[in-house]
């Protein structure tokens, strides 16, 4: 193994969506031993910045579901993005379907106040559903939105593509899968784009130029690393391009079956810290000692 690659949520963070001590521990670890390693999520370059503060070195980082990678020193090495006029085009759809959505530039994730509202009133009008579905949702759906680090909230539509001036992604959430489906059926027509969901309250689009596997291909190129030397783990559809292209796969105990059916190993859930437990084992066959 020349590259360790994991995923963020429902993989390397918790069900609270954070970093866990002893799998921060684990990272300062492999790092400091040599082990190059890579993130490969959703959430954008600025967010992925505050949950990784804790860490003693900077990770190479694909963000964005692969339209923007960083190298261990901060340095962009490529980018590709949603052109904007497309961009306007995308969330005028999303508004008038009345659902939420999410414009990530490097720096910032923009949302409109509208956006959140809907969400809220979303989780007001299931509030008759048992307690225990109610705070999966909270959780699930409004909690990961606000557990983003770099959340810009704007008052409108206009002041999105005003104030982003690139769109890395594009993303929707809703406590109603089918207006999810509905969403994801109508865009998976547009040629120019990529959609997938990375849960099951989501979807999110980037260029049809870009995926965590077509980014990860594009890093190890960088790197003069061969695919098959990389380990790479995720939970969800969004990573299935990575593990399809790592010569390793892991796939977490959580995961999505079209994941778990091309695993090699499958690790602990993401609330047993998993991903790096799957670390440990590659570094245990690969003769490393470690505590």
């Amino acid at each position: 193994m020349k590259l360790f690659v994991t995923d963020l949520d429902g993989t390397l963070l918790n069900a609270d969506h954070q970093l866990s001590e002893y799998s921060q521990r684990t990272l300062n670890m492999a790092m400091n031993m040599g082990i190059p390693v890579c993130i490969a999520t959703g959430r954008s370059y600025g967010d992925i910045l505050g949950i990784l503060s804790g860490l003693e070195n900077m990770p190479y980082i694909i963000s964005s579901n692969g339209a923007s990678i960083y190298d261990n020193q901060g340095k962009k090495l490529h980018s590709i993005s949603i052109p904007m006029d497309q961009t306007r085009d995308i969330i005028t759809y999303l508004k008038a379907s009345n659902l939420e959505f999410e414009v990530a530039s490097d720096e910032y994730t923009y949302v409109t106040q509208g956006g959140l509202d809907l969400l809220r009133q979303e989780l007001e009008d299931l509030g008759a559903m048992e307690s225990a579905k109610r705070q999966e949702l909270e959780n699930d759906v409004l909690g990961l939105v606000l557990s983003q680090g770099n959340l810009k909230v704007v008052d409108t539509l206009e002041d999105v593509l005003a104030q982003a001036k690139e769109a890395n992604s594009i993303s929707s959430i809703s406590a109603y899968i089918n207006k999810i489906h509905k969403a994801m059926e109508y865009f998976s027509m547009d040629k120019r784009i990529r959609t997938f969901s990375s849960w099951k309250y989501n979807f999110e689009m980037t260029s049809k130029k870009t995926s965590k596997g077509i980014a990860l291909t594009y890093l190890c190129e960088h790197l003069n690393i061969p695919l098959a030397d990389v380990a790479a783990i995720g939970d969800n559809y969004n990573d299935l391009s990575m593990l399809k292209v790592a010569g390793i796969k892991g796939g977490m105990a959580n995961a999505v079956p079209n994941l778990l059916s091309i695993a090699d190993y499958v690790a602990p859930s993401n609330d047993e810290d998993g991903a790096v437990k799957f670390l440990l084992k590659l570094m245990d066959d690969m003769g490393y000692l470690y505590k």
